[in-house]
């Protein structure tokens, strides 16, 4: 089973429409914000936001921007 990580700031203008459509599909991910957790970010070498990061046993995917972000979640 893979775990998921959405990357957002306060004042990201794009993190909240991404946020709502995992919220509607009922996803369960941990939400972390950037700025506030600097280092994890840094892991997984986010440069921007929102991005999600799906970490599984063999692989780390990451998504990044609206777009990606979204893509993403409807495949789930």
């Amino acid at each position: 089973m893979s775990k998921l990580y959405m990357f957002s700031t306060t004042h990201c203008t794009k993190c909240p429409e991404v946020k709502k459509a995992l919220s509607v599909k009922d996803i369960e991910v941990e939400y972390i914000d950037a700025e506030e957790t600097p280092e994890l970010a840094m892991r997984y070498m986010i440069m921007s936001v929102p991005s999600i990061v799906e970490v599984s046993e063999d692989e780390v995917k990451t998504y990044w921007g609206q777009q990606q972000c979204l893509a993403f979640v409807n495949t789930l």
